[in-house]
C-alpha cells in the first residue's frame, strides 16, 4: 500500500512518536523512509541595563542543531530495523519544506507528530500538521 513514507522531524516528544509510527508502517509495507526537518530560529534574549539584546543564532548554529535533529532520528529509526533512504535539512517555513520534499521523492504518506515546536505560533497561524494536511497530495498521518 505504502511504498515512500516522509516523516516530518523536529526533535519533539510527537515527531519521535512520529517516527516511530512510521517506522512500524515502513517495516510493514517494506517501504522507504525519508527523513524532513526545517529548523526553526530561537533568539536568545540578555537584559543589559534597561535594555533587552535578541541575539540570533548563527546560520553554523542552525545548520548544526538541524544536523544533530536529524542524526538522531535517523539513529533511532536504525534502532527500529528500518534505514531512511534521505534526510533533507531544509530552511524556512516547515510545511512548505515538508510538502516539497514530499513531491521530490514521489512520497505516498506523510507522517507528522500533532503538537511540535510551534504550539504559540500555530495558535496565530495554524500547526504545521494542519497545513501540510490541506496542500498535500498524498495520504497524512498524523500522531498524537
Amino acid at each position: 500500500m505504502f511504498t515512500s513514507i516522509l516523516v516530518a522531524i523536529d526533535g519533539s516528544e510527537p515527531s519521535g512518536r512520529a517516527l516511530e509510527v512510521a517506522c512500524d508502517i515502513a517495516k510493514h509495507y517494506n517501504a522507504k523512509l525519508h527523513l524532513a526537518h526545517t529548523p526553526q530560529i530561537d533568539t536568545f534574549s540578555y537584559a543589559m541595563g534597561a535594555g533587552i539584546v535578541d541575539i540570533p543564532p548563527t546560520a553554523e548554529e542552525i545548520m548544526a542543531a538541524g544536523t544533530q535533529v536529524l542524526s538522531e532520528a535517523s539513529a533511532a529509526a536504525q534502532a527500529k530495523g528500518v534505514k531512511p533512504v534521505s534526510k533533507t535539512l531544509g530552511a524556512g517555513d516547515p510545511a512548505n519544506h515538508i510538502l516539497e520534499v514530499a513531491k521530490a521523492n514521489g512520497v505516498d504518506l506523510i507522517v507528522t507528530g500533532r503538537r511540535g515546536l510551534g504550539s504559540l505560533t500555530s495558535l496565530v497561524l495554524g500547526s504545521t500538521s494542519q497545513r501540510i494536511a490541506h496542500d498535500a497530495t498524498c495520504a497524512i498521518l498524523t500522531v498524537k
